[in-house]
C-alpha cells in the first residue's frame, strides 16, 4: 500500500516542499504525506493531522527549531482517520483532539478517539485564530477540511496534480469515490462567495497553492 502511494504521488502530483509556509501554517514533509503546524498569537501550538509515525520523530525534528517538543502540541485537528494521518496520535500526549464527529467510528477502529467532536460549519476560537470545519465526505465518512488564517487545509479531500489541476484523490484510495468528487466541488461552491477569505489551499500529499485560482477553476459553480 505504501509503495503504491509513493509511486502514484511521485508520478502524478506536485512534490511536497518541506518547510514551506502558507499563512500561519508550515508544511512538514513526512515522506509521501505531510502535516501542518502553526502557533497562535497566544502561543498555542496547533497541528493539522498527526502523521504516520507512532513516535512522531519527524514532526518533533521539525518542531525543534521552533523550540518545541511533541508534548508542547496543544491542539490537533484531524482531517480523517486513515493510518498515514493518525498513526502518530499517541505521540502528542497533551494535545486536544478535534475532528468531525462522523469520523469517530473509524477513529475508534484504530483505537483512538476525539476529545472535541465537531459538526460541519463549527468555528473553533484559539486565541487570535478561528478554525472553521467543513464536512467533505467520500474519502472517508467524516473527512474534513479546515479554514484557518486564510489557508484551506484539505487533507486528502484534494491534491494538486502536475498539470496544475486540483482534484480529488484517485478513486482506489477513497471509500466512496463519487461522493468524494462531488463533495470537493460542493466545498468549492460553498466557499466561492467567500473567495476573498481563501488566500492559499494546501494538501497532504502534494505541494500547496499560494494562489487558489486552480481550486476555484475545478468546475463551474453549482446552479
Amino acid at each position: 500500500m505504501i509503495l503504491s502511494f509513493l509511486l502514484l504521488f511521485a508520478c502524478k502530483v506536485t512534490g511536497i516542499e518541506d518547510g514551506v509556509r502558507f499563512g500561519p501554517l508550515t508544511q512538514v514533509k513526512l515522506t509521501y504525506t505531510s502535516v501542518f503546524v502553526g502557533e497562535t498569537g497566544g502561543g498555542a501550538l496547533v497541528l493539522f493531522d498527526a502523521g504516520p509515525q507512532e513516535d512522531g520523530a519527524k514532526v518533533e525534528k521539525a518542531l525543534e527549531p521552533m523550540g518545541y517538543t511533541l508534548a508542547d502540541v496543544d491542539h490537533l485537528f484531524i482531517t480523517h482517520a486513515h493510518e498515514d494521518h493518525i498513526g502518530g496520535l499517541a505521540a502528542y500526549p497533551n494535545a486536544t483532539r478535534w475532528g468531525l464527529g462522523l469520523e469517530a467510528p473509524l477513529l475508534g477502529q484504530a483505537g483512538h478517539s476525539l476529545d472535541t467532536p465537531l459538526e460541519d460549519g463549527d468555528v473553533t476560537t484559539l486565541d487570535d485564530w478561528s478554525v472553521e470545519v467543513f464536512s467533505v465526505p467520500g474519502h472517508t465518512p467524516g473527512n474534513a477540511a479546515y479554514l484557518v488564517g486564510g489557508v484551506l487545509v484539505t487533507g486528502d479531500s484534494a491534491m494538486l496534480f502536475r498539470d496544475g489541476a486540483v482534484g480529488p484523490p484517485p478513486e482506489k484510495y477513497s471509500e466512496d469515490p463519487a461522493q468524494a468528487a462531488a463533495s470537493l466541488l460542493d466545498l468549492r461552491d460553498r466557499l466561492l462567495p467567500r473567495a476573498a477569505e481563501v488566500e492559499a489551499v494546501v494538501f497532504s500529499h502534494s505541494g500547496g497553492l499560494d494562489d487558489p485560482t486552480a481550486f476555484w477553476e475545478q468546475a463551474p459553480a453549482s446552479p
